[in-house]
Formats: structure tokens, sequence, C-alpha cells
């Protein structure tokens, strides 16, 4: 059985495909100017453009970086997944008002917000808007039963991860799949499905 894993900081084990991303996070957005960012896209367009998904990217309020710099490069950087017609995988932290505001702003593509802790209720609102969720290494914490409870109940596509845990996505599956009360290999063929949708970057 092939895993996706949809997004890692670590290297990947034999039978794990992840996607190939680039983008700047916003926890480095140090930069004050739209021209510094044309010249960095400038100097790293073959990194773009080899991309499967432009990210991550985002914005995050419990960072040092100033928050109207996080939302200029963020709105840069889907200025860029749109020319390139490439979905996006998203950082959001204390921020999805002005996530969802930006999405209104710049419809079309597919966002996928990674590592998404938030309710159902949530998970929902996202996906009416354009965005996807990705679930990660909170589902393996018993006491996480409000994520838990949104991969039972969220009804749309989906996508699952590791992000910087030293957890295997072998493990994330595992455990999702029990969570869903589905087989495996069910949930293995349901996140391939999405993962082949999302790369056509159609809604």
């Amino acid at each position: 059985m092939e895993f996706i894993d949809f997004h890692t900081h670590r290297e990947t084990a034999e039978g794990v495909v992840t996607p190939r991303s680039f983008g700047i996070h916003p926890w480095y957005a140090e930069k004050e100017n739209t021209a510094t960012f044309e010249e960095f896209a400038y100097n790293h367009r073959d990194d773009f453009a080899a991309a499967q998904i432009i990210g991550e990217c985002g914005l995050d309020k419990a960072s040092a970086t100033p928050f109207d710099i996080q939302m200029r490069l963020f709105q840069w950087q889907i200025r860029i997944a749109q020319k390139l017609d490439k979905p996006m995988v998203i950082h959001c932290v204390r921020a999805f008002n002005e996530l969802l505001q930006m999405r209104r702003s710049n419809n079309g593509g597919i966002w996928v917000v990674h590592g998404f802790i938030g309710n159902v209720q949530m998970a929902n609102q996202l996906f009416r808007a354009g965005i996807w969720v990705s679930f990660g290494y909170a589902l393996l914490d018993c006491r996480r039963t409000k994520v838990r409870d949104c991969l039972t109940a969220h009804p749309y596509p989906f996508l699952l991860e590791t992000d910087d845990s030293d957890c295997g996505i072998e493990t994330v599956y595992h455990t999702a799949a029990e969570i869903k009360k589905i087989d495996i290999e069910e949930l293995g063929r349901t996140i391939k499905q999405n993962y082949e949708a999302l790369l056509t970057n159609k809604l």
C-alpha cells in the first residue's frame, strides 16, 4: 500500500509519497516590501515552477513577525499560485477569520490548511470557501477529542500528514482508520483519490 504524507519536514521513507512544495513560511516573512518578494521569486523561479504545491505559507498571530507583513507576503504567494495554477499548503494560527477573508478576495484553486486541529464546524466552513484540511499527529492523542470528532464527522475531502513530528505516516493512517472505523486499505484509497484531485487544483 502506498502512503501519502501531505506535509512533512522530514525525509520520507520508501513507499511514502509527499508532494514537492516551495514558498515562504509566515515565521520568516521579515522582508517588508513587495519588490524584495519579487526579487525572491525571480531568484527562485525554478523552485516555484518545480513545486507541485505553493507553500507552506499563511498567517500566524502567535508569531513575532508583524501581521501586516505576513498579510502582504501571503497575498504575494497567492498571486504566484494563481499564476502557476497550483494549490497551496496553508499555515494558519489564530487567523482563520483573516484567512477566510483573503479567500473571498482570491477565489479559485485549492488551499489546504495543514495540521488542522479545529472543530467540524470550522472545517466545513473552510471547505465551503474552497479550503481543505489535513490532519496530523494530533490524532494520536486520545485527549484531542475535538480533532478526532472532526475527522469522523467532516464529510469532505481531507489529507493526512506528519509535519515535524517523529511519528511515521503509517501510524497516522492506522490511527485515522481506527477513528473512522474503516479498513486502512479503504482509507488509503480515499486519501489517494483526494490527493490526485488536489493536484488538478480544481474545486
